[in-house]
């Protein structure tokens, strides 16, 4: 095979070049101008105020680049001027355009025409992205809040339900707004929201803001327990009862979070016997709680027990009248009822102070006390009888001293304490 050789007048040559090389010129600055533009409009910061005339600039250098069109429409919508509004529309609707699948530009697009009072379009802008992104949570609670507001009350909120299964704080928002809407009404709240968890969980924490503490504990009660730390603030929804002195619900709620405690009781001492450990610090509003101070130095005893293998024994040794710590533990009970607190102590002590245990109403003040512990070398009873106040559902059972008024007060030798108990009468 012959090879032809195809000679090229050097004049066309020249212009081919040129007209090449003009044309790699002009696609490499415009490639270039629009990744500035690009760069530019994503980091432009729209609370400076030369920012509306930079988003115009970048608009007019990349009018193809859909994220210029964005930024110029979000620093547009930021002055709320009517005439700004509606560009930041257009802008919305042009960079949509550009990119028509991209359902967040949907979402603005439809507030944008909520700010203009183009409710239809709105409600057209909400449908598409839900169509682009129908499991989209950001998506179901934009189009969700805005049925609501159009009084489209079960299709709206049965996509905020949809939203508040994926987050917690819409769900809490979620239960707030139907619970305005529906002046309070908590059937109302779980047939547009669902009788589910995170529903009920949401409404513990409203109904406990409002005060609606039974209404409360029973949505708590609807969680399951292994869900309850996940879905809720559970310590959150404890303080606001404790603050309240709902201690009877807020013993159900301590054994939910707690698991690894042990289980309060209404109307019964937790460890009444000492069998597990005194936690010197961070212990449980109903478990045995020690207070700031030096003495009396505590401990379990094996070998001083009436019952079970062990007593609490305290040991003192101290002329200071400050240090000492109380020994105290918050039981829930029963308004109004009758009880009778028990126990035995074995006392061998060098003091002028006088020791006892007192109870003491959350709510009003000291209900009852023993009488003073007097020297025992064998187990002792203790007893005080008292009766709870209607208004109150907590007592605190505390060991004090008394007689001590000045800096210093002897006390040498030791305490044991077993087998407190509570019963109703």
């Amino acid at each position: 095979m012959s090879l032809k050789i195809i000679k090229i007048d050097p004049k066309v040559a020249r212009i081919a070049f040129a007209v090449a090389a003009i044309i790699c010129i002009a696609a490499a600055y415009l490639t270039v101008r629009w990744h500035f533009a690009n760069v530019v409009a994503t980091r432009l910061d729209a609370e400076r105020p030369e920012s509306k005339i930079v988003a115009d600039w970048l608009v007019s250098i990349a009018p193809n680049d859909p994220q210029t069109h964005f930024a110029a429409a979000a620093i547009l919508e930021r002055t709320f001027d009517t005439g700004d509004l509606e560009r930041s529309l257009a802008e919305y609707e042009k960079a949509a355009s550009l990119s028509p699948d991209d359902f967040r530009l949907w979402l603005h697009i439809a507030r944008a025409r909520s700010l203009v009072d183009d409710i239809a379009g709105a409600e057209a802008a909400f449908r598409r992205a839900a169509e682009l992104a129908p499991n989209y949570t950001a998506v179901n609670w934009a189009y969700g809040n805005f049925l609501v507001r159009q009084g489209s009350f079960d299709e709206g909120f049965a996509m905020l339900a949809r939203a508040a299964e994926r987050n917690a704080d819409y769900s809490r928002a979620a239960v707030t707004t139907a619970m305005q809407i529906f002046d309070g009404s908590i059937a109302d709240t779980r047939r547009v929201l669902g009788d589910t968890e995170s529903t009920n969980a949401s409404l513990a924490l409203y109904l406990a803001a409002e005060k609606r503490f039974a209404e409360a504990a029973d949505a708590w009660s609807r969680v399951n327990t292994g869900d309850k730390k996940r879905i809720v603030d559970g310590e959150k929804l404890l303080s606001q009862f404790i603050t309240e002195k709902q201690y009877r619900a807020a013993a159900g709620m301590y054994a939910d979070l707690n698991p690894q405690s042990e289980t309060p009781v209404i109307g019964q001492l937790t460890n009444g016997g000492f069998e597990s450990e005194v936690k010197l610090r961070n212990a449980g509003l109903f478990e045995w709680n020690l207070g700031d101070g030096v003495h009396p130095q505590i401990g379990l005893s094996e070998a001083q027990k009436r019952g079970g293998r062990f007593s609490l024994a305290m040991a003192f040794s101290t002329f200071e009248s400050s240090g000492f710590r109380v020994l105290s533990q918050t039981v829930a009970v029963e308004p109004g009822a009758v009880y009778e607190f028990e126990g035995f102590y074995r006392f061998d002590m060098k003091s002028t102070a006088k020791f006892k245990f007192e109870i003491a109403d959350l709510v009003t003040g000291v209900i009852g006390a023993t009488e003073p512990f007097a020297m025992a070398g064998d187990w002792t009873t203790m007893r005080a009888r008292f009766t709870v106040p209607a208004v109150s559902d907590g007592v605190i059972i505390r060991f004090v001293r008394e007689g001590c008024s000045g800096p210093t007060c002897p006390m040498n030798g030791r305490i044991f304490l077993d087998d407190l108990s509570l019963r109703r009468l």
